[in-house]
């Protein structure tokens, strides 16, 4: 088993820390750039085949831990990554969308608790509860009203992407990052592609005339986020503990909200600054006590 060597913080921690936070708050900017000219299921479909594609070489034999992948693949791709991308084709704003998906931890210390029967303690139960919270002030933000169905989306794919948490607790110790990455967009690729074709239409149509912004949008989810940012992530937590390096995600919604305002023009109320904060200090206060429950 593979524990985090602890190692003191030099430069290129940190470069690669900043490299995976703006990276990956820039990909909710690149979703909405795809989406706006490809349907959904269409792009992530694309985006599937080239994280496909590229990793294959590198994976190992999935047999022995085909059952893991497959419902990692179930939960992760149409349940996480197709409910983000529907989310952001319907929002018109990226800001909240960005502030949802945060919720994330709170829905894997739900689950974490009913499946694995891990009891949270008071304190991650305090940061729970100022999660909901949030999300709660965000649904009756007045800007927002209007976009009740992709809030929702927003927040099923959360509780997807927390359902996954909970499956890696549980996978098999020898299973690596890569292997996880790559094999559930292998076997997720066929499942969005006939969801694809069945809501969406022909995909040739679909891509017939999209732009160059379009289709680097979609470079930049697959290079950079998926590949990129879960690789310098997963070299992190090998060399620091996991209660310092996560705590850092708490960043990736600032950086995407500050994008959204500077290359979309959204605008930022006030009542959206305090729900960010009552999320950001309900996942610091959930992020800090993991250690310590």
């Amino acid at each position: 088993m593979n524990t985090p060597q602890n190692l003191a913080w030099k430069k290129q921690d940190i470069a690669a820390l900043i490299i995976a936070i703006v990276g990956w708050g820039g990909n909710f900017l690149a979703i909405r750039y795809a989406v706006l000219e490809i349907p959904s299921w269409t792009a992530l479909t694309l985006r599937l085949m080239l994280v496909s594609c590229l990793l294959l070489p590198f994976l190992k034999n999935p047999i022995p831990h085909l059952k893991t992948y497959l419902l990692i693949s179930l939960v992760l791709i149409p349940g996480h990554f197709g409910l983000l991308f529907l989310a952001s084709e319907l929002t018109t704003n990226v800001a909240s969308i960005s502030l949802f998906i945060q919720l994330n931890p709170a829905f894997a210390l739900l689950f974490a608790w009913y499946l694995l029967g891990e009891k949270p303690g008071t304190r991650r139960l305090v940061g729970m509860a100022l999660a909901f919270t949030a999300m709660l002030i965000l649904f009756y933000e007045p800007n927002l009203l209007g976009m009740s169905l992709a809030l929702i989306m927003a927040t099923l794919s959360a509780m997807f992407m927390g359902i996954y948490s909970v499956l890696l607790r549980s996978a098999h110790r020898s299973i690596r990052p890569i292997d996880i990455i790559g094999w559930s967009a292998i076997f997720g690729t066929p499942v969005i592609a006939v969801i694809a074709m069945t809501v969406e239409g022909s995909p040739q149509e679909n891509l017939s005339d999209i732009s160059y912004s379009a289709i680097l949008a979609i470079l930049y989810s697959t290079l950079v986020s998926s590949i990129l940012c879960h690789g310098l992530w997963a070299w992190l937590c090998q060399r620091h503990p996991v209660a310092e390096v996560v705590p850092f995600t708490l960043l990736v919604p600032i950086v995407a909200v500050s994008l959204s305002v500077l290359l979309l023009d959204e605008q930022i109320t006030l009542q959206m600054i305090i729900a960010a904060i009552f999320l950001g200090c309900g996942m610091f206060i959930i992020a800090r006590s993991k250690k310590k429950n």
